[in-house]
């Protein structure tokens, strides 16, 4: 297949993103505030007293600047922290970004992150760990991490990780894997090459640089359905990847609160009683839904 022709295609894209409103209830009203430019970002109720920063990614289908409504994940945290009264900065980074403005104490609010181990040495404190420095809150819906290859490639992987260790498998630079795969990896037992966001991924899959590479299949696939290509170009990439079996792990997402930010308990908290009001609604898969098809409907190219 000729997968690279329609890849630089692919990787040139990029949307124009716009202001997103986003709605929440109050006082048994539905209320819907406006966005603006606020410091390379968007703002939200900037008058509020207590005003939030917050650092995410393009991480689509979960949230990207490029979909209409951001994603589910943007609407979902927005809305929660308007109808706590809070105002809000929200800005987007490449990941390694967004965790060193979190750990520095310059962003109140690092999203969406993996389960983070209590021996997780922060990516900038080497004296200190992930946690001594952010709270994760209460886990949210996520999907399945899994090696991800080319279709017809014979990968002997057969749920041991030593089955695949003489392979090049790709990853993205500063994300958490399984804490197995991130001890490997830091061991040098595996052999890796970075990336710093799924679309390079994607790439050194289909340039045949790695053999797998490190993904939630849905976040790639959401990656393609964003691009201008033509649906036979999506198609054709679409076809092409495989998540192998056994699944590495599922993987719900968090929020990481910066110990930095006053008051941070509270905010957690805050967060917090909006995560179990959703979980205990039971309407969580279908709040999730209804964000994605608002910007995917029918026009999927699987």
């Amino acid at each position: 297949m000729k997968l690279l022709t329609v890849l630089f295609l692919f990787a040139s894209y990029q949307a124009l993103a716009g202001l997103t409103p986003v709605s929440f209830e109050k006082n048994g009203e539905i209320v819907t505030e406006e966005a603006v430019r606020f410091n390379g970002g968007y703002g939200y109720n900037l008058s509020a007293k207590h005003v939030l920063k917050l650092v995410t990614l393009d991480w689509p289908p979960y949230i990207d600047e490029n979909l209409c409504n951001k994603g589910w994940l943007y609407q979902f945290t927005i809305s929660s922290l308007l109808e706590k009264g809070y105002g809000i900065h929200i800005g987007f980074y490449p990941w390694a970004r967004a965790v060193r403005e979190a750990e520095l104490g310059r962003a109140d609010i690092l999203f969406p992150e993996y389960f983070i181990e209590d021996d997780v040495v922060s990516d900038n404190f080497l004296s200190k760990t992930r946690n001594n420095l952010l709270a994760l809150s209460h886990e949210i819906p996520g999907g399945d991490l899994s090696f991800v290859a080319l279709k017809g490639n014979q990968i002997p992987f057969n749920g041991d990780l030593k089955s695949v260790e003489n392979l090049p498998i790709g990853v993205v630079r500063s994300y958490k894997n399984t804490k197995k795969l991130d001890a490997m990896i830091d061991n040098k037992e595996i052999d890796t090459i970075v990336a710093n966001n799924e679309y390079q991924l994607i790439h050194l899959l289909l340039s045949n640089r790695v053999s797998l590479i490190v993904a939630d299949l849905e976040v790639l696939k959401a990656s393609v359905y964003k691009s201008e290509l033509s649906i036979s170009g999506k198609r054709q990439i679409l076809e092409s990847l495989v998540a192998l079996e056994p699944k590495l792990e599922y993987k719900p997402l968090y929020y990481s609160i910066s110990k930095s930010t006053p008051h941070w308990q509270k905010v957690l908290q805050d967060l917090n009683d909006e995560i179990e009001l959703m979980q205990q609604s039971g309407k969580f898969d279908e709040y999730i839904e209804r964000m994605k098809q608002q910007c995917y409907g029918s026009d999927k190219a699987a």
